[in-house]
């Protein structure tokens, strides 16, 4: 139908309204849609992060719950075209990953106010490290009453048939056999050590979890009494009146850093780093740091304070706990978890 003076001039005009609405009544029609973990990741980020980052933007925010691995999977498959979300939440090794196949951009720091109370060990080109994973000694109290302090405990005898592991395929799963193997002398090069010393541990291994989700159904129907485990996942069981408790062996905590990144050709790159800026808000950590969640804060203006006071008492503390070299292990990680389930997988 031919525009005559009448339309034109309507549509200006509602043309024009639309340009004097404030910004926050604009970006209510905003959607951001950004990847978190299964769990008490995608709980704590929709209860606590969505509310403060709508408050701050006006937008709203659709969450695609994906492991980290399944996130660099449906990045890979759409590379080239429009991603299916906007913020990828990466574990250290799916940034790697992430970064060499370029399914993430460059985080603008400029642009994030928040980032500067980061201490260096917790910035990143790619995007700020969030919180921490740190694992240690999963145990149930009413069965050990000594805290154990070493990982040689679970290759005692008294454990047979009681120890639980998981599947390579978890982050928990490589990060223990990577530190069984530098503590039994191998190498990033060489696994042998590791190998070795899971096929001595076969008798005491009653169960082995094929993923995170099954492995806290093995603690929680009680099928194991010692296992490696990981803070916060120790901490969601207490919360449920399981029976467990993590110890830090003697040899010191070990860990790796949990992120958030801009996806590449991102549909809404402002609002992404808005979203990652309001997770580093000193208000958003707090709340995220409190039962049942538990969310190790890396804001240096965050006091640490309960359950992971007694792993470290300052940020200082949880930069200097020991990680891995997982630009060595990465490229190996196929191989290892093909030879676990062929080796040990019961």
């Amino acid at each position: 139908m031919p525009l005559n003076r009448r339309h034109l001039l309507r549509a200006s005009a509602t043309f024009g309204a639309a340009a004097l609405l404030p910004s926050s009544l604009a970006a209510q029609a905003r959607t951001l849609v950004a990847a978190t973990f299964p769990g008490t990741w995608n709980e704590a980020q929709r209860e606590i992060l969505a509310p403060a980052f709508s408050k701050r933007t006006g937008a709203s925010v659709t969450q695609s719950i994906l492991l980290g691995t399944d996130q660099i999977s449906r990045l890979a498959a759409a590379k080239g075209g429009r991603p299916p979300f906007d913020v990828a939440l990466f574990d250290t090794p799916q940034v790697l990953d992430a970064a060499n196949q370029g399914l993430i951009a460059e985080y603008p720091v400029a642009k994030s106010p928040n980032y500067k109370d980061l201490l260096p060990e917790f910035q990143d080109k790619w995007g700020p490290r969030i919180s921490m994973q740190i694992i240690g000694i999963g145990y149930n109290p009413q069965k050990i009453k000594t805290p154990p302090k070493s990982w040689d405990v679970l290759w005692d005898p008294a454990y047979k048939g009681r120890v639980g592991l998981t599947a390579l395929n978890s982050q928990l799963g490589i990060a223990f056999l990577a530190e069984i193997n530098r503590l039994r002398g191998g190498r990033e090069d060489n696994f042998e050590p590791a190998f070795k010393a899971l096929r001595e541990l076969l008798p005491n291994v009653g169960a082995i979890g094929a993923n995170l989700g099954a492995f806290a159904t093995l603690w929680q129907q009680e099928q194991i009494d010692i296992a490696p485990y990981n803070f916060n996942f120790v901490q969601t069981l207490k919360g449920k009146d399981v029976p467990v408790e993590l110890s830090i062996p003697s040899t010191g905590p070990v860990g790796w850093y949990t992120s958030m990144h801009i996806v590449s050709n991102a549909a809404e790159p402002d609002l992404a780093v808005q979203y990652i800026d309001t997770h580093l808000d000193p208000a958003v950590q707090s709340a995220m740091l409190k039962p049942p969640y538990d969310v190790i804060p890396t804001n240096s203006k965050v006091p640490l304070e309960g359950a992971i006071t007694s792993i470290a008492k300052s940020h200082a503390d949880l930069a200097k706990i020991r990680s891995f070299d997982w630009e060595k292990l990465n490229p190996q990680r196929g191989a290892l978890i093909e030879r676990f389930n062929r080796e040990i997988k019961l």
